[in-house]
């Protein structure tokens, strides 16, 4: 178990089955969790502000930031109680490289080139969503299952898309990085 992350996990665990952050398999056994966000922290450059869209219960934002402070986290959740939570966890984790919006990522402005979303949507769902948003070019990162390649094969048919990353995880799951360029 990485200690820059455990902080988060125990806070998980606090607060995790109260306000339905994540699963009971997760909070038992965080190993997935973990190596899924070392792979994710591999995936990211240096010093680049990454969406976390969907934050829920901070995963993958959070454990980011902290094995990651070089990069700045914007973690949007339009559900009132989790956004709270995201909150409470920036400030007891002592993140000041994370910003909570607890809105809707329709409601947001600027433009994001990297962003990062835990069981949000498929591919397709997932750029048309950050879409008013986006930089170009855009980095869509996520966890998949073994339909992934569908999705980027129905991403591509609207944009022009690229996998540049692949990597299977040992608990199951493949993080996927796709590059997406103005259509």
């Amino acid at each position: 178990m990485d200690r820059q992350i455990q902080p988060y996990l125990d806070l998980l665990r606090s607060y995790g089955r109260v306000l339905d952050l994540s699963s009971g398999r997760v909070l038992e056994d965080p190993t997935a969790l973990v190596k899924a966000v070392q792979a994710y922290a591999e995936l990211l450059p240096p010093g680049v502000t990454v969406l976390d869209l969907g934050a829920g219960g901070g995963w993958p934002g959070l454990p980011l930031a902290l094995l990651r402070p070089d990069l700045t986290l914007h973690l949007v959740e339009r559900r009132k109680k989790r956004a709270a939570f995201l909150d409470l966890a920036r400030v007891r984790l002592g993140l000041a490289n994370v910003r909570v919006y607890p809105r809707d990522v329709r409601e947001m402005e600027g433009a994001y080139r990297y962003v990062v979303a835990q069981a949000v949507a498929p591919f397709p769902d997932l750029y048309r969503l950050v879409r008013p948003v986006a930089g170009y070019p855009l980095v869509l990162a996520s966890v998949k299952g073994t339909g992934w390649p569908d999705e980027v094969r129905e991403l591509g048919r609207r944009v022009p898309v690229e996998v540049f990353h692949v990597k299977p995880l040992a608990q199951g799951g493949t993080l996927v990085g796709v590059r997406v360029e103005e259509a």
